[in-house]
């Protein structure tokens, strides 16, 4: 009957992996749940034999997914099944954090009692405001700088008239 030998938590690569290795004989059908129903495969979700051991029952592969997101987060049970029997193993997929959730960046939380909150989104706090300024005149100060000494040099330095 068909064997989990390996099933580790997802690793970044170009894509996602979720590597594991089985074995069996006959070669056993592998299949995905993800949080308990069928993982439909496609494109950018598909199982991929990585290494393929001539004269070995063993196959060691990956779940591929491209670009997974908060959506993706979840439970992901492998499961091996030939005629002589089958196994699962599960692994928890953690890819990105719920970026609507409570205390992120884009989450407006409702108002609490007792404390009034202004109408319509504030702006953002400008911690850089003093250096901006200083940058501003720095720039300021350069140009005029400049202008300055192209003034000079052209009327200074001109040709005399009586130097011949």
């Amino acid at each position: 009957p068909p064997v989990i030998l390996l099933l580790h938590e997802a690793i970044p690569q170009h894509f996602w992996c979720i590597p594991f290795s089985v074995d069996g004989n006959p070669v056993p059908s592998i299949r995905w749940l993800f949080n308990g129903t069928a993982l439909a495969e496609g494109p950018y979700i598909h199982t991929r034999i990585v290494e393929y051991e001539h004269n070995s029952t063993v196959l060691h592969g990956c779940l591929q997914l491209n670009r997974p997101t908060h959506v993706n987060n979840g439970n992901y049970t492998l499961l091996v099944r030939n005629p002589l029997g089958f196994a699962a193993r599960s692994v928890q997929g953690r890819f990105m954090e719920n970026p609507f959730t409570p205390g992120t960046c884009g989450h407006l939380s409702p108002p609490r009692a007792g404390r009034r909150d202004p109408v319509g989104p504030q702006p953002e706090p400008r911690p850089y405001r003093h250096q901006v300024s200083v940058a501003v005149a720095l720039a300021v100060f350069a140009c005029l700088f400049l202008s300055i000494m192209l003034i000079v040099l052209n009327k200074c330095g001109r040709r005399s008239k009586f130097g011949i």
